[in-house]
């Protein structure tokens, strides 16, 4: 609840981990709050850029990379359905959200958030909250190589460098990842898309070559006149 209106109307970027951001100038957004998501803070070594928070919700992303996290000193939000696989020693270092029995759109993350196949739409419900005008979306290819469609919540083991993530050893080779269901992510960003407009606010697509389609796109040029106008 301490972030209820945090950022009231205000632009905040939600920055997903998608192979565009090799190609997105992270620094020109240092000063505009932002969402990071999983293993967001495996670019900072190549980037001056950090998140505000950063948000897990994946259980095999929290068993691997959790403990990594508390380094970073950025405040973290994990689903706690994954806390089991945080020691003891640890678990009290990061804040918790619950998720709600169905993907809706929640306008109170307080209480819980709605699962639609992907973490970006947990961080679009807190931005929401946060009391968010505008949300840019940067990293969200929403486009996977080498993938085989599958039921939801199927895992595969890794093979050769990561071609879906801005780091080739973001999911390492022999190491699990979840299988990215598209179709239940298109469905959760129709309702965040939905809530943002119904309260005059906007979701904007800024992803370098992105395939996602529900958003309007946006070029980076025309986000820094944007943001340009706004700080005037």
């Amino acid at each position: 609840k301490q972030y209820k209106n945090r950022y009231q109307g205000q632009t905040v970027f939600v920055v997903g981990n998608g192979p565009s951001l090799n190609k997105t100038p992270l620094e020109d957004f240092q000063s505009y709050p932002s969402i990071g998501m999983n293993k967001i803070d495996l670019i900072f070594n190549r980037s001056s850029w950090r998140p505000s928070v950063i948000v897990i919700e994946n259980n095999l992303v929290v068993k691997q990379h959790a403990a990594a996290l508390l380094s970073t000193g950025i405040p973290s939000f994990i689903s706690w359905k994954a806390r089991h696989f945080i020691p003891w020693s640890l678990r009290s270092s990061y804040s918790y959200y619950l998720n709600s029995r169905d993907n809706g759109f929640s306008l109170a993350p307080h209480e819980g958030i709605g699962t639609s196949g992907t973490v970006t739409y947990a961080a679009l419900q807190l931005a929401y909250y946060f009391g968010a005008k505008t949300v840019i979306l940067l990293g969200i290819d929403h486009n996977f190589f080498n993938v085989k469609q599958s039921k939801a919540l199927d895992y595969e083991l890794r093979k050769g460098e990561d071609l879906n993530h801005f780091d080739p050893n973001y999911f390492k080779e022999n190491s699990f990842w979840g299988i990215p269901d598209l179709v239940a992510s298109e469905e959760g960003y129709r309702l965040a898309k939905a809530a943002f407009e119904a309260d005059g606010r906007e979701i904007l697509d800024a992803t370098v070559d992105g395939k996602l389609s529900v958003f309007r796109k946006i070029p980076l040029s025309e986000v820094k006149e944007r943001l340009a106008l706004e700080a005037e």
